[in-house]
């Protein structure tokens, strides 16, 4: 996946965002999780929240101070997730989790590269659905040899 450039962003409230990638796509993004995290309470005051500008080279978004910001991957990946066409992070750790799998097990079991697991586990990279259909099928199976 190429580094996503973010061409404009407009703040919609409460807690969305309209960007205008470099590809000339559009996302409309719900960036609610931010507003709940340490460190970006700022973003709930809607005065604030409007104040959303891109970064000099399009890496992501920024608020009026600078202190604030979210990066284009991270934007890109939750705006797939929130359209259905990723697999959400969080599912995804959480299926590692109730596996017992490491990173190291989790990559030989979906027959990928442990660098990817990284990238998943982290955010860094949007899941494409058929690694959800894989830990579907694993889980299943895995069950079914338990049984």
């Amino acid at each position: 996946m190429n580094q996503q450039i973010i061409k404009s962003a407009k703040a919609q409230a409460p807690s969305h965002l309209s960007i205008i990638w470099s590809s000339g796509k559009h996302t409309r993004v719900d960036i609610y999780e931010y507003l709940t995290s340490p460190g970006y309470e700022r973003l709930k005051e809607s005065k604030f929240f409007e104040t959303v500008v891109v970064e000099e080279w399009g890496h992501g978004v920024e608020w009026s101070d600078g202190e604030i910001g979210i990066d284009a991957d991270a934007l890109y990946r939750i705006g797939k997730e929130q359209t259905g066409l990723a697999f959400p992070v969080t599912e995804f750790n959480t299926w590692m989790e109730r596996n017992s799998l490491s990173l190291s097990t989790a990559a030989k079991a979906l027959g990928i590269t442990r660098r990817t697991i990284v990238y998943y586990h982290g955010g860094h990279k949007p899941i494409p659905i058929y690694i959800k259909l894989a830990c579907i099928g694993w889980e299943t199976l895995h069950m079914q040899h338990a049984a």
